[in-house]
């Protein structure tokens, strides 16, 4: 994104603008106006008005697009007319699954822009010349209409775009080729006076844009490749349990196979002692001349007396 600091500049609004060929030819519009008004004054009006439609069809703006991995943007600004699952034409040559169409429709006043609504290359430009008889675009779908068709492709992502305007006039221009390689938010072309985008996406974006949103080329994003899988794929990972791998063994694995002794817990009350066992009179003095065999059996049978009597 830009690093300009717009609070320092006194019309911060301000950046849109016309091209130059619109400037020149909303005087030169201006000027023949004039003369004929000397000549017959309503005749003015006449040149007026065609400068304001001049300066309308080559209306531009700044864009700043925006940053983020494999989006997808407005290519014109707009408003959304429809979003549904639909055919691409054939002229797009988009094939495979399911494809999703957000229908603009683009005011007379809009900016004229056409900008990549992602990065990648163009695969092909189609162009069709329309019938000075159609001026107005009222319908999408109008026999006469200038149409372009422009896809664009980066590894297994694609878009798919349709432009229609009316026929009279250099109202749609295209002015990258085939295999030229463009930004998110590059300008590409021109339209001009309003007409209709139908913008193709795959049918696994999610399309952020609902019917009745005005959209801003180049600006508004409209969806992202792969969101819904991606997304739900991270969540499933951390949410699994890991996998031990054949290097680092299990903590079962990696305990060897060895018995479990049981310890022996002998109660306080029930322990016996030696002076218990050989009475309280017993002479330690005469236990160690004792032989050692006598006294165990001794003992043997004073233990045994005692759980007698209990």
């Amino acid at each position: 994104m830009s690093d300009e600091d717009f609070s320092r500049k006194s019309f911060p609004w301000l950046r849109a603008g016309f091209d130059l060929e619109g400037y020149v030819g909303a005087l030169a519009a201006w000027l023949v106006g004039i003369l004929m008004g000397i000549v017959w004054g309503p005749l003015f009006w006449i040149g007026f008005l065609a400068a304001i439609v001049i300066l309308f069809a080559t209306r531009t703006a700044e864009r700043t697009p925006p940053e983020g991995e494999a989006l997808i943007a407005a290519p014109v600004d707009g408003l959304v007319v429809s979003v549904g699952g639909a055919t691409p034409p054939d002229e797009l040559r988009l094939s495979g699954g399911e494809w999703t169409r957000v229908r603009i429709s683009v005011g007379p006043t809009k900016t004229n822009g056409i900008h990549a609504p992602m990065d990648g290359a163009i695969d092909h430009v189609i162009l069709e010349t329309g019938d000075p008889a159609a001026f107005a675009a009222m319908k999408p779908d109008r026999p006469g209409l200038a149409v372009a068709y422009v896809s664009l492709e980066s590894g297994a992502r694609a878009v798919g775009m349709r432009f229609a305007t009316g026929g009279l006039g250099p109202r749609l221009e295209i002015a990258n080729e085939s295999g030229d390689a463009v930004r998110l938010g590059r300008n590409i072309g021109t339209l001009r006076l309003g007409g209709w985008c139908d913008l193709y996406v795959p049918g696994s974006v999610q399309v952020l844009p609902r019917v009745g949103q005005t959209l801003i080329c180049a600006e508004t994003v409209i969806g992202r490749f792969g969101s819904a899988d991606s997304e739900l794929f991270e969540r499933d990972v951390e949410t699994e349990a890991p996998v031990p791998s054949e290097e680092e063994p299990s903590v079962e694995e990696s305990q060897p196979d060895e018995p479990i002794e049981a310890e022996l817990v002998i109660d306080e009350e029930d322990e016996l002692t030696l002076e218990e066992l050989g009475g309280e009179d017993s002479d330690p003095s005469e236990a160690e001349d004792e032989d050692v065999s006598e006294m165990f059996a001794r003992l043997r049978k004073e233990a045994k007396k005692i759980q007698d009597e209990d």
